[in-house]
């Protein structure tokens, strides 16, 4: 079985690590002008960009975060569709697009190189658990008075 998407690398170790973003989730492939650090975003949320006249999340899949490297005019995303909610995932680079042979469940073959398929959604949960997560915390945290 062959599946569609855009395959992204994530590390820069060598040989490097890849994620398919399925074609079924991608509007499209987006050079981002700038990410903006927003305070209280937690891992793997980066920050938020301007893709195509709309404000979307940043999901950063870097293994190292968003490097300085990663944050200038030519930072490339690629801009998904969760049920009318754009966001903007980007990683160490986009490496191709297209159809790519399925080496088991959950995991497709890119040459030599194996990635797995990305559970955009689930990722998009991640970052909003890790947010609430952190301000729970600062709500139950003691106060320090002076």
């Amino acid at each position: 079985m062959r599946r569609g998407g855009v395959l992204v690398r994530v590390s820069a170790a060598k040989g490097g690590r890849f994620v398919l973003v399925p074609a079924e989730v991608v509007r499209s492939v987006f050079v981002l002008p700038a990410i903006t650090p927003v305070e209280g975003l937690r891992a793997p949320a980066a920050g938020v960009a301007l893709a195509n006249g709309e404000v979307v999340t940043v999901l950063c899949l870097d293994e190292e975060g968003l490097s300085p490297s990663s944050q200038n005019e030519h930072t490339t995303a690629v801009v998904c569709d969760l049920g009318g909610e754009p966001v903007a995932i980007v990683g160490r680079a986009i490496e191709a697009s297209g159809l790519f042979e399925e080496a088991r469940a959950g995991v497709v073959r890119a040459g030599e190189a194996e990635a797995e398929i990305l559970d955009v959604p689930a990722l998009r949960r991640e970052a909003e658990e890790a947010i609430w997560t952190a301000r729970t915390a600062v709500l139950r945290s003691p106060q320090v008075t002076s």
